[in-house]
């Protein structure tokens, strides 16, 4: 996800103590259940421990209308009452399949006997006018039809390609529902490639994910006596998402004031994304991340100061970020863990060192130094076979008649998913060295 799960779990606990045990445990419930409410249910647990330490929280209590909203907040300056929602492009991407019909590519022409990868795919675009404004839609097939179409349509053009001895197939498809070019070079396996229009991009200010999630909460937000807002945190949005400023888009604070125009009652928006900030010369480094929040109040609202004092005490009581809202949403959704320091390792002259998670599952039988670290092991043993450093630097010291005299765990902090073991070798051993 986007935060660390030590990180987040560290915030549960100290939540308890705050909002209770029944609270916290609704959301431990979400946080175990893979799907796209996990990132809603990790944006509430940092908001609302932000918010413990600025004032007194209580959460879900009952409106007039009967509606449980996630923040109850007091202090001395303000009281406040805001759901934390979400916004994704999860039906925008439904509606353009680009990434299934990858996969579905991908293991078609398996059954031709290529190799993993070497698949580059060019989807066309067309633009959906009307009263409102321009839409883009990829020229894809309907999601429930995408495998009958490679099946039935693709596959047997790149099948003929292949008896006739071609090492690069291609195939291009461009009617009024479908515009696709795909070329499969196996030279270039394991690698692949996809392209597209942005189809995800709000052009219309209440036609979009972020303005959709926006109004749903504050229609049952309706009835309270307090300072009410929304607080969204980043799903995978695009209308979150850093981009310069266009005459074709729309921008996040145009979608966040229309909600307010459309709901008085309604005070605030403060929403919740990432930052990426990367050193692209050398030497390069590690990117760094952070969250970015845009606060959205009615002009000259003279509670604006006070919410902004309230929100920055707040951001500085978040984990630092370790992925991105797209990368935290796909990861969301699997059942395993996040990836820990699989593949790293580091060599020295006495030392060598590697990530805690990976020996385990290599001792565990899960897995053997030569996989690299891969994430999916089976996958990656149908490549050609590469050595690892970290075996071969195990292999020298062994050779050389040296066994470990300490060995070192480094458990790593809070916004790490791994630790380090770190094995120190001593000088040549003779129970497994020739005598001198």
């Amino acid at each position: 996800m986007i935060f660390s799960r030590r990180a987040l779990q560290r915030r549960l606990k100290e939540l308890r103590a705050g909002i209770g045990d029944e609270a916290v445990n609704g959301i431990v419930a979400r946080l175990n259940l893979p799907g796209k409410d996990r990132l809603a249910a990790m944006w509430e647990v940092v908001v609302l421990h932000g918010l413990a330490k600025c004032g007194q929280l209580a959460s879900e209590q009952p409106l007039p209308s009967g509606r449980r909203p996630d923040v109850w907040f007091q202090n001395a300056q303000l009281s406040v009452v805001a759901d934390i929602t979400t916004a994704s492009d999860e039906g925008l991407d439904k509606n353009n399949p680009y990434s299934r019909l990858s996969e579905i590519i991908e293991r078609a022409k398996g059954k031709l006997g290529l190799p993993i990868g070497g698949v580059d795919i060019r989807v066309h675009s067309k633009t959906q006018e009307s009263g409102r404004g321009k839409r883009t839609l990829l020229k894809l097939p309907p999601l429930g039809k995408l495998e009958p179409f490679v099946q039935d349509d693709l596959l047997p053009r790149l099948r003929e390609q292949l008896d006739r001895g071609e090492t690069v197939l291609r195939a291009t498809i461009d009617d009024d529902d479908v515009g696709l070019e795909v070329s499969i070079d196996p030279s270039k396996a394991p690698y692949s490639s996809v392209g597209f229009a942005a189809y995800d991009l709000p052009t219309i200010k209440d036609r979009n994910p972020l303005y959709s999630a926006l109004k749903e909460k504050a229609e049952q937000l309706r009835g309270s006596d307090r300072i009410t807002g929304v607080i969204l945190g980043d799903g995978d949005c695009a209308a979150l998402s850093e981009r310069a400023a266009s005459s074709h888009y729309v921008s996040t604070e145009v979608i966040a004031r229309e909600v307010l125009r459309q709901y008085s009652s309604l005070k605030f928006v403060l929403l919740l994304s990432v930052r990426e900030e990367r050193r692209h010369y050398p030497p390069t480094s590690d990117p760094k991340r952070r969250v970015h929040a845009i606060l959205v109040c009615r002009d000259g609202d003279p509670l604006r100061l006070e919410l902004e004092m309230l929100f920055r005490a707040m951001l500085e009581q978040f984990p630092l970020p370790i992925m991105m809202p797209r990368n935290g949403a796909l990861r969301a959704r699997e059942d395993k863990y996040d990836f820990g320091h699989h593949g790293g390792h580091v060599v020295g002259a006495s030392k060598i060192r590697i990530g805690s998670r990976e020996l385990i599952e290599v001792l565990a039988g899960l897995r053997t130094l030569d996989d690299n670290g891969a994430p999916n092991v089976e996958a990656s043993r149908r490549l050609p076979p590469k050595h690892s450093p970290a075996k071969q630097a195990f292999l020298r010291k062994l050779q050389e008649g040296r066994l470990p005299v300490r060995i070192t765990v480094d458990e790593g902090g809070e916004n790490d998913n791994d630790g380090w073991i770190e094995f120190e070798f001593g000088e040549v051993d003779a129970a497994i060295a020739p005598f001198e």
